[in-house]
């Protein structure tokens, strides 16, 4: 909104000089930004941050933080990620990351349905159009178009009346962000029906009621993008979560399905899992954190997946900050346990755990169908023998053959431990060692309850038994990792002595 005109620096802050359109000047602060980024003459963009918050004395307060932001050049423009003809539906649009996407998008040429309750934050009150009306006038101030829409998520009828609302205004869908969400925190005990219920109604069952009349109008155009909205609490957990961690991730298995379904029509369907500022997590993230986690880092690459570039579908992204990364559920190789005629016991299944579990060369499965032809159609029975008579002939199975010669007596005067190793790979396996009157016995399998349990790719056991991977470096690099006892493996160097 304004042109700088003049640099003044009180190392290490940076501050300059605001000139408006319309007259008046304004001191900011730049210190978000390198002391070379802020030229004469560059647009500026201004938010308005909290510094401190005194509850003793019941004030907060606030300041002017300034960006410079820099002139594109011809050469960007011609290459910019643009929007014109398209139409955008946004739920929760009326502030936060809803927000920042609708003016993101309109900027680029889209034309938007601004939607939004107006509720409360946990989804309480009759709902208020002021929310949504702000934005859509921020939008025509700017020179776009938009439309508001007051309708609730929560209803099917709502997720209808939106999608009419863009279909009557602008004619066509091509992009819709399910973006709208409440929190209604409680731990799991505490979490009455009502609670669980609200929050899926907004944020799982929201998704479906917009999703579902938006994925009608753009299969009629032969073109969609879809945005789903996870989180991290979804992907990984969060205690006092457990309604809206639960939706959360259900809209990733909604979205495996839905971009199943939409391949054939060119609708593209992924999901974003933010973090960012917003009044969901206003007081719970602390205010320097909640100051450099704005919208505006999401915006980018939520905007990316809504484009025509886009290609990608059914993938999970993580987004904060400036950094961005993407989320797999994956299949590990696992293992074929049984002669095909008796099933597995559950001494068979404890005994193969590691192979079970482990993770190594791990890859994604497409859809269902696959994912079950893979588990029906394991490696023949030859070719397994081959590759664990090939990949035990290293040497793990040697070392533990060995242990007892390598053993230390001296050393263990008084121990009375039990180590279990579960090493991974296709010539690991597991072993428990037996520490007991100055004695060691080693013995394949999974001991019940060992003193501290030691877990290793094979590759990575090799080389500390060979005195080439120090342990302490193992540990701190992830190869290494131990359960239990964790003071007592620092033993195993002490109780063993292995010739390299």
């Amino acid at each position: 909104t304004g042109d700088l005109l003049a640099v003044s620096v009180d190392p290490p802050a940076i501050y300059g000089m605001i000139q408006f359109d319309e007259g008046g000047r304004f001191m900011a602060d730049f210190t978000d930004c390198e002391l070379g980024d802020v030229k004469v003459g560059l647009p500026v963009k201004l938010s308005f941050r909290r510094r401190v918050t005194d509850n003793e004395r019941g004030f907060t307060g606030y300041f002017w933080k300034a960006v410079p932001q820099p002139r594109p050049d011809a050469a960007a423009k011609e290459d910019e990620i643009r929007f014109d003809g398209r139409v955008a539906v946004i739920t929760g649009a009326g502030a936060g990351l809803g927000r920042t996407y609708a003016l993101e998008l309109a900027r680029r040429g889209a034309r938007v349905v601004v939607n939004d309750f107006g509720g409360a934050r946990d989804g309480a009150g009759q709902g208020s159009s002021s929310p949504a009306d702000k934005v859509v006038n921020e939008i025509k101030n700017a020179g776009g178009e938009a439309v508001a829409s007051y309708d609730s998520v929560a209803t099917p009828q709502g997720g209808e009346n939106i999608v009419k609302t863009a279909l009557d205004a602008f004619g066509r869908v091509d992009i819709l962000i399910n973006n709208a969400g409440i929190l209604r925190d409680k731990g799991f005990l505490k979490m009455d029906p009502q609670t669980w219920q609200a929050v899926l109604d907004v944020h799982l069952n929201g998704a479906y009621n917009v999703t579902r009349p938006a994925f009608q109008a753009m299969r009629a155009n032969n073109y969609g993008r879809i945005v789903m909205t996870t989180s991290a609490a979804g992907l990984y957990g969060n205690f006092g979560q457990t309604n809206y961690s639960s939706a959360k991730l259900a809209l990733v298995g909604f979205m495996n399905t839905v971009r199943l379904e939409g391949q054939k029509y060119n609708i593209k369907v992924n999901t974003i899992a933010p973090v960012a500022a917003s009044r969901l997590t206003e007081d719970v993230m602390p205010p320097d954190m909640f100051e450099k986690l704005t919208p505006d880092y999401i915006a980018g690459i939520v905007a990316y997946l809504c484009s025509e570039n886009c290609r990608e579908t059914g993938a999970v992204f993580n987004a904060a900050a400036g950094y961005y990364s993407r989320a797999a559920i994956l299949t590990g190789p696992g293992v074929t346990l049984g002669d095909g005629k008796n099933p597995p016991t559950p001494e068979d299944i404890r005994d193969s755990w590691t192979q079970i579990s482990s993770l190594d060369g791990a890859r994604e499965l497409q859809d269902a169908t696959l994912a079950v032809m893979s588990f029906m159609t394991p490696p023949k029975a030859e070719e397994k023998s081959e590759k664990k008579d090939a990949g035990a002939t290293p040497g793990v199975k040697d070392v533990f053959e060995k242990m007892p010669a390598a053993f230390n007596a001296e050393k263990a005067a008084g121990k009375d431990l039990i180590f279990q190793f579960n090493i991974s790979g296709p010539g690991g396996g597991d072993w428990f060692v037996t520490i007991k009157d100055g004695a060691c016995r080693v013995e394949a399998g999974m001991d019940a309850k060992p003193t501290t349990t030691i877990k290793m790719a094979e590759g990575d056991f090799l080389e500390l038994i060979k005195g080439k991977l120090d342990g302490m470096q193992a540990f701190s690099a992830g190869k290494l990792k131990v359960e239990g006892d964790i003071m007592k493996a620092q033993l195993i160097g002490k109780l063993f002595k292995f010739k390299a």
